[in-house]
């Protein structure tokens, strides 16, 4: 019963965080198309995260089995715009050789989708989501999830797959490997 409600609650958490980041790609009238390229704001975060997690007590808990770590670095406000980053839905699959992490990313009905950026270390993988293409114009406020495969340098190993939005790892999906074991 307890695992349920865990699982519950992070759904909640992830959905009400996708969520805002949706309803900021989703309004109508929100500006200019976004390119392919993540912003300096998206990097940054990365970085940030990267740095807070590696060689972390956290990370080492992590990698040890321990789920409920409390994260080194905090989330992102919802005032964030979803075309500098976004809430990541889930680790969906991890290629074979390791080289390759299958991840849901959300967008809106007035864009052209999401896009995910990678920042790798030693220690950690980095997925930056973000939206691109916004579009002026009526839009419906529906969050689409889409399945965005990226490529690594190396293999994930035991290095921990992190969201830079939620600063926290990747929360998993329908049967992937565990991110970071």
């Amino acid at each position: 019963m307890r695992t349920d409600m865990t699982r519950t609650a992070r759904l909640l958490l992830v959905l009400a965080l996708s969520a805002a980041g949706a309803g900021a790609a989703a309004g109508c009238g929100s500006a200019e198309a976004g390119g392919t390229e993540p912003s300096p704001r998206s990097d940054a975060r990365a970085q940030q995260v990267a740095k807070a997690w590696d060689g972390s007590r956290a990370a080492d808990r992590w990698r040890a089995g321990h789920r409920l770590v409390a994260p080194p670095i905090g989330p992102l406000g919802q005032n964030v715009p979803a075309d500098v980053l976004a809430p990541l839905g889930g680790l969906t699959q991890v290629a074979g050789n390791g080289r390759s992490l299958t991840v849901v990313a959300h967008h809106g009905s007035c864009d052209d989708g999401p896009l995910v950026d990678v920042l790798e270390t030693s220690d950690s993988v980095v997925l930056s989501a973000a939206v691109t293409g916004l579009h002026d114009g009526p839009c419906t406020s529906e969050l689409r999830g889409k399945k965005v495969t990226v490529k690594l340098d190396g293999p994930v190993g035991d290095r921990i797959v992190l969201d830079a939005f939620t600063g926290r790892p990747v929360p998993d999906a329908a049967g992937a490997a565990p991110a970071g074991s």
